[in-house]
């Protein structure tokens, strides 16, 4: 049980010591340095640093995120000891004898398969959409729009993408530092900057390449749903990346009011029809 304990403890300081940076990164860093960079190489000069829903944005960034990840991850804490205490240990020693560097690559190429269907079922099953429909609902993205996450998508996806490599043995070494990626590249992922990374587009996912995944545009709604390896996308038949970039971003046929408490009721309301569908899905942009 001690070793139980001891693992859950883990578990627990990985995503404290994420959450515990991404704060302090967020206040002394990353507004100025992400002013600069979206000041100085914007992909939309329309954008407004103090756009409509900033302040809202904001509130997500600093209180309900850190606080949906902590309360999440105590659930998820407490779950893996039960769920351990009652079945052999599921560690490899196959997988923990690995270099660092490869269970390091392992962990981010299979944390992003696992993420991109648990994406994808937000995207795609009616009952989940609307908590992830927050996060699509504003209209300017940057990198503070990141933060716009309904606390129960944060908490899924916080699941799917770290739990399962606690119960194969991946070392600690590995999974905390993957723990505070998984909170930084998302940030810069949403950054209103053009960048594709040329030649290597294809291979890690850019900016350019997620602005995609928040377009409004009905014929390439549900596109680019990997958050690091566009390969993903291209096997499962989701990737939409041309030359030119979007025009307009947001919710498709509806909108969602800026509103912090509005938003986070938003899954709970009854809408009286379903979400309207792309009408070319298979369509891929190269």
């Amino acid at each position: 049980m001690e070793h139980l304990i001891s693992a859950a403890s883990g578990l627990r300081l990985s995503f404290v010591a994420a959450d515990s940076t991404r704060g302090f990164v967020g206040i002394v860093m990353l507004a100025g340095l992400f002013w600069l960079l979206e000041t100085i190489w914007p992909e939309d000069r329309r954008h407004r640093t103090l756009r409509k829903g900033y302040l809202t944005d904001i509130i997500y960034f600093f209180i309900i995120v850190p606080v949906a990840k902590s309360v999440g991850t105590l659930g998820i804490a407490i779950a893996f000891v039960l769920v351990v205490h009652f079945m052999p240990h599921m560690g490899l020693v196959q997988i923990s004898a690995q270099p660092l560097w490869l269970q390091g690559f392992e962990v981010l190429f299979i944390g992003d398969v696992f993420g991109y269907w648990a994406h994808r079922a937000f995207h795609k099953i009616p009952a989940l959409w609307p908590y992830h429909a927050v996060h699509h609902s504003s209209e300017h993205l940057d990198w503070l729009a990141a933060a716009r996450v309904h606390p129960v998508d944060t908490i899924v996806s916080r699941l799917v993408t770290t739990v399962p490599f606690f119960f194969i043995g991946i070392s600690q070494n590995v999974l905390a530092p993957y723990v505070l990626f998984l909170a930084l590249y998302p940030i810069y992922l949403h950054a209103n900057v053009p960048w594709s990374y040329g030649p290597f587009r294809y291979l890690i996912a850019s900016p350019a390449f997620h602005r995609w995944h928040h377009t409004s545009e009905q014929e390439r709604l549900d596109k680019n749903l990997a958050a690091l390896f566009p390969v993903i996308d291209a096997v499962f038949g989701t990737l939409y990346f041309p030359r030119r970039a979007s025009s307009r971003y947001g919710l498709y046929g509806e909108r969602m009011s800026d509103n912090l408490f509005a938003q986070l009721w938003y899954p709970f309301r009854r809408r009286p029809h379903p979400r309207p569908l792309p009408s070319n899905a298979g369509e891929r942009g190269v």
